[in-house]
């Protein structure tokens, strides 16, 4: 082999394996806690985030790699993480937190500091990607409380009349509204 192609040869596996590398885990989807699995005390998030009930999160993996979590019953105070970066996220009713997170491997770390409160939060996910667990670690000056969250893939069992956010019937053949097509005539070209 010349040396032309072993040098390309070792090049583009070089490329390969940093693209590989670079595939970070998607913690995108609805999580349902096992319970039997997990071991934590109330509040389960630093801060008391999330609220009482953390049977269910939402997470939204944006393509900017923007971490995106809600509980179902603190939806409005969804928090996010973007590896690399230091943001406010909220904790207990009205206070704030800056948060720094990173990427350590496949799992997501973040960080931050409330006045004597200090947060750790691991995301990981399952080679099979159906378990995600959430290490938390809250410092006060009290000691330090450990919990750890597992959360299966999928919808939450039960009729979805009983969820916090109940289920409703959308039609699918909803007709286009009337002034539609009127509010597009009107428009500047």
């Amino acid at each position: 082999m010349s040396g032309a192609r072993y040098v390309g040869s070792v090049a583009g596996m070089l490329l390969v394996a940093g693209l590989a590398s670079a595939q970070r885990p998607d913690f995108s989807g609805m999580w349902t806690l096992d319970r039997e699995a997990s071991d934590f005390t109330a509040p389960a998030f630093s801060g008391g985030r999330g609220g009482d009930d953390v049977g269910r999160l939402f997470i939204t993996h944006a393509a900017n790699g923007t971490v995106i979590v809600g509980a179902e019953t603190n939806g409005l105070k969804a928090w996010s993480y973007t590896p690399g970066r230091e943001l406010t996220i909220p904790v207990g009713r009205d206070t704030t937190m800056r948060a720094a997170s990173r990427w350590e491997g496949e799992r997501l770390v973040a960080e931050g500091t409330q006045g004597d409160m200090t947060m750790r939060e691991v995301m990981s996910l399952s080679p099979d990607g159906r378990t995600l667990t959430i290490e938390v670690t809250t410092g006060t000056p009290e000691g330090e409380t450990r919990n750890r969250l597992v959360y299966r893939s999928g919808r939450p069992v039960g009729a979805c009349e009983t969820w916090a956010m109940p289920c409703r019937e959308f039609r699918q053949d909803v007709p286009a509204a009337a002034g539609a097509g009127a509010a597009r005539e009107g428009a500047p070209r």
